[in-house]
């Protein structure tokens, strides 16, 4: 009865938000050509929801990167509390790539478009990497694009293998990508679960990788790299992958 109850609560909670912010933030979107300022009405919107399911979040590594310059910025992907979390805690203009599933969502998906979430259709490659090289020339000023790079959300924490799209933008554009850890999402909100349980999530930032000595043809070695970053942190926090 209490699950079906908090359930139900996170549920209308988050609808009303986004019934509050979302004309708030169509209205802003039509005069913001970078999208920074719908993206800080994101933002809100993440806080609000975090707050509310008393969710707290604690970053470590801010001082690695710089809110004035872009990066691509690459994590592991356990719970759908995953972006609200980075959100809220990092500086930078965040660009989310997300399945193209999710801008069909009512009310969440309109809303996300005009935050400039950019949604790909990962069956389609092609038309997943023309839609990402034409924002490439939108990436500057501290505007990032962010990856969730297993795809999708992992069980138990346990990393997956990791899709090359970030990797392969980060060459492209020739941006830093900077490795993000995110701990215990699964353990408040699971694959498959209603109910958003209080507690804390941890934000770790990673060293930035440099790619500009990188061509294209690395992109597995430069992939490697960032994965192992990931996996290396989720253990030392005794989480296996």
């Amino acid at each position: 009865m209490i699950t079906g109850t908090l359930a139900l609560w996170a549920a209308l909670t988050t609808i009303l938000y986004t019934l509050i912010l979302g004309p708030a933030l169509l209205f802003i979107s039509l005069f913001s050509k970078t999208g920074r300022f719908p993206y800080k009405i994101g933002k809100l919107w993440a806080f609000l929801v975090m707050k509310t399911n008393r969710v707290k979040v604690q970053v470590e590594g801010m001082g690695k990167i710089d809110q004035g310059r872009s990066y691509v910025f690459i994590s592991n992907h356990s719970s759908n509390l995953d972006p609200l979390a980075v959100a809220i805690k990092l500086s930078n203009t965040l660009r989310f790539i997300g399945k193209s599933s999710l801008g069909k969502i009512p009310l969440f998906g309109w809303a996300a478009r005009r935050a400039k979430v950019i949604f790909i259709d990962r069956k389609d490659s092609p038309q997943a990497v023309a839609r990402i090289n034409k924002v490439i020339h939108e990436l500057k000023d501290g505007i990032s694009p962010y990856f969730f790079a297993e795809g999708t959300r992992n069980v138990g924490g346990r990393l997956q293998a990791f899709k090359k799209g970030g990797v392969v933008l980060a060459l492209k554009a020739k941006l830093p990508i900077v490795p993000i850890t995110i701990l215990d999402g699964h353990k408040l909100f699971p694959k498959r679960a209603f109910r958003i349980k209080p507690g804390t999530m941890n934000v770790i930032v990673g060293d930035p990788v440099e790619t500009s000595s990188y061509a294209e043809e690395d992109r597995d070695t430069v992939l490697e790299k960032v994965r192992s970053t990931i996996l290396q942190t989720l253990q030392r926090h005794g989480v296996t992958g």
